[in-house]
């Protein structure tokens, strides 16, 4: 059963607006997972994902248009990361899929960004309208402070499951290297028994013969 952690922001300014979403979720083996996102012309959309579980941590991407005509794809990754200016409104899809492996799930996480694009022509409201209160100056400050914010969360977002994949790799080392270890010690221990026993089987021939040759 897939755990999914999601976090959906909305942010509407005077001028600007963005939609972040960051989740965490699974993709079982020979399975494919899409995501839709209904965006506006215009817009700019940023998608970021990691795997940090599973197998070999790769996974195949895809990221379709309206039309359903794909515009990014990746090849058994561990990351990736794409930006992108919408040309046409409608719903685009983002794809995971897991199709390539036949036994191992996939945990990966992703983070979708989408911004209007409009800090120019909030620049120029703010140069063109001379008589502006500060109140709404402030705002606009407000606004862009919310914009490095959320970037600053998508990066934290990353930092946070790179190293949750760095654990689960040191992790699965050190439980090889346990198990080798083991074998190992194992083997050593076979090794010694077995030539303890030829030495003691060597002596006792060597005492049969001198006690035949006496007779």
């Amino acid at each position: 059963m897939a755990r999914i952690l999601a976090l959906l922001v909305l942010l509407v300014g005077v001028s600007h607006a963005t939609l972040e979403t960051a989740l965490t979720f699974t993709v079982a083996p020979r399975k494919e997972q899409c995501f839709y996102e209904d965006v506006q012309a215009n817009f700019d959309v940023e998608i970021d994902y990691q795997v940090v579980d599973g197998g070999d941590l790769d996974i195949d991407f895809s990221v379709f248009d309206s039309s359903l005509k794909r515009i990014a794809m990746d090849r058994r990754e561990s990351f990736g990361s794409h930006q992108f200016q919408v040309k046409t409104s409608g719903v685009y899809k983002f794809c995971f899929s897991n199709k390539f492996s036949k036994l191992t799930s996939k945990t990966v996480f992703m983070d979708v960004y989408v911004d209007d694009g409009n800090y120019e022509e909030d620049k120029e409201a703010s140069d063109d309208a001379s008589m502006q209160t500060g109140i709404t100056i402030l705002n606009k400050q407000v606004d862009n402070i919310k914009n490095y914010l959320f970037k600053t969360q998508v990066q934290l977002q990353l930092t946070k499951a790179q190293r949750n994949k760095d654990q689960k790799i040191q992790k699965s080392n050190k439980t090889r290297v346990d198990r080798w270890s083991m074998v190992q010690c194992v083997f050593m221990i076979l090794m010694a028994t077995v030539q303890v026993y030829l030495l003691k089987q060597l002596f006792k021939e060597d005492k049969t013969q001198k006690r035949q040759a006496r007779i």
